[in-house]
């Protein structure tokens, strides 16, 4: 079960995400909250324990869903920052996150031209694209990073 201390590093992780467009390091978020280094990493690793977050081997963060802290293929742009996503399910999520239009591109995996999506309004301006996941949804948190 999470704490109040979990609920208040979480927030801060993601508020310090979206407001900077790069993920905060575990000083950021300790400088921040008030707590102790040590504090936020065992915070950050209950938190991916709950699958609210994903570290890399190092403990650093990799993923605040929807929101990718290395570089990917899916990039969105929206409340005048850009943002790295996982994958094309979470690029949508960030401007619905955030409630704000976006401009979405995709690396094309057939190597070709980017792929552009604009949402406005909560509304796609394509209907002629599909997206296909290579890893069934019930799966995806046996190995998250390459799903």
């Amino acid at each position: 079960m999470l704490s109040r201390i979990d609920g208040s590093i979480r927030l801060a992780t993601y508020r310090h995400f979206v407001q900077s467009g790069v993920a905060p390091s575990v000083a950021d978020i300790a400088r921040v909250t008030g707590e102790s280094a040590s504090e936020v990493r065992a915070s950050w690793s209950r938190l991916a324990d709950a699958h609210v977050l994903v570290l890399d081997e190092s403990e650093a963060l990799r993923m605040a869903m929807p929101l990718s802290a290395v570089s990917t293929g899916m990039r969105v742009r929206c409340g005048g920052r850009a943002y790295f996503a996982n994958c094309a399910w979470d690029a949508l999520g960030v401007p619905a996150m955030l409630g704000t239009d976006a401009a979405i591109e995709a690396d094309d995996p057939l190597g070709g031209t980017p792929l552009r999506v604009r949402v406005e309004d909560g509304i796609l301006d394509r209907d002629d694209l599909l997206v296909h996941f290579a890893v069934r949804a019930a799966e995806w948190w046996t190995d998250i990073g390459f799903t």
